[in-house]
């Protein structure tokens, strides 16, 4: 009985020193996959930000109205806004219309059937990126800048005209 009552008072200080040394390692990586995590989540914010803004490119005219690049480019600041990317990051996000095909065209208004471009949305290195990071311990600083792209095709209808003259 005395031998178990001095064998747990040796032992009394032990639970807080293996605490000690585990305890930063588990921070550690715990905030590694936090960090992680969140960006993976805003890339694919990203990703759907530039899927939703070459959608909107895509109809050319939206309710009589020509589509604009820097409409586009708002519309997809709309997206990283309304999914709640903070404001350095979405101000500071640079948003590119391309157009992939033969035709000369800055505007997806002017794209002819089926041209296709490609919207692209990047975060820089520098403020804009910082503002996504979770700690600033800079854990799991694989990367200086997120980027996505979409391409996509436009659905401008084909102008088609119609003779009045019947056939007879």
């Amino acid at each position: 009985m005395t031998r178990s009552r001095r064998a747990r008072e040796n032992r009394r200080g032990a639970v807080a020193v293996e605490a000690a040394f585990c305890l930063p390692l588990l921070l550690t990586l715990m905030m590694g996959m936090w960090e992680v995590g969140k960006m993976v989540q805003t890339s694919q914010i990203l990703a759907n930000a530039a899927r939703e803004g070459a959608r909107y490119a895509a109809t050319g005219n939206l309710n009589g109205t020509d589509v604009t690049a820097a409409m586009v480019q708002q519309n997809v600041r709309d997206y990283l806004t309304s999914a709640q990317l903070p404001n350095a990051a979405v101000s500071g996000a640079s948003i590119q219309l391309t157009n992939l095909s033969a035709n000369n065209w800055t505007d997806p208004c002017n794209a002819q059937p089926m041209d296709q471009f490609r919207v692209t949305v990047t975060i820089p290195q520098g403020t804009a990126f910082d503002s996504l990071q979770l700690t600033t311990l800079r854990l799991a600083n694989v990367t200086q800048q997120l980027s996505a792209s979409a391409t996509w095709v436009s659905l401008v209808d084909s102008q088609v005209s119609v003779s009045t003259q019947l056939p007879y």
